[in-house]
């Protein structure tokens, strides 16, 4: 496997699934980074129905990966509970797969999965209810506005996430 896929296969495996915190003021920044970074790659790709959160780039791209890699993928979602936490780590795993092998869209949209890794590494889930998506303690539609690439760029350094939440947390 390569250097990128082993990185982020760690990256899952070292997230403390049994820690869950509910509205963090970090989780808004980094939903409202994530929710910017699939506009802009559904913009690419010209896609202006049906933009949901939870996608799978490798469908809209046309794209399989080998038998082996997915398998891969699966052993390291073992700990990972959660129907919508899961497939975005498993969505999050085939695309760091497809940038350490060089694949131009994945390389060109490397950070994709960045923000909501973030905010699940910060204690964030993702649920369902009654058509809804919850994130984080936030309610938010399951589709990204075709606007949601007009925002501009948030901050997601761990400093600054550390920051906001600090603020928040010792008044």
């Amino acid at each position: 496997m390569n250097k990128v896929f082993e990185e982020a296969k760690g990256i899952i495996q070292n997230i403390d699934w049994s820690h869950i915190e509910f509205k963090r003021p970090s989780y808004i920044v980094l939903l409202s980074e994530h929710l910017r970074r699939s506009s802009l790659f559904y913009d690419y790709l010209h896609k202006d129905s049906m933009r949901t959160i939870v996608f799978n780039p490798m469908e809209l791209i046309d794209m399989q990966l080998p038998e082996k890699v997915l398998e891969k993928c699966m052993e390291s979602l073992q700990n990972v509970e959660g129907i919508f936490v899961r497939e975005v780590c498993k969505h999050y795993l085939e695309w760091a797969y497809l940038i350490g092998e060089g694949v131009p869209i994945a390389v060109q949209f490397k950070e994709l999965y960045l923000p909501i890794i973030k905010l699940f590494e910060r204690g964030g889930r993702i649920q369902y209810d009654k058509g809804l998506l919850i994130i984080g303690g936030l309610t938010c539609s399951r589709f990204v506005s075709s606007e949601s690439s007009l925002f501009e760029p948030e901050d997601i350094s761990e400093s600054y996430l550390d920051v906001i939440d600090k603020d928040v947390l010792n008044r």
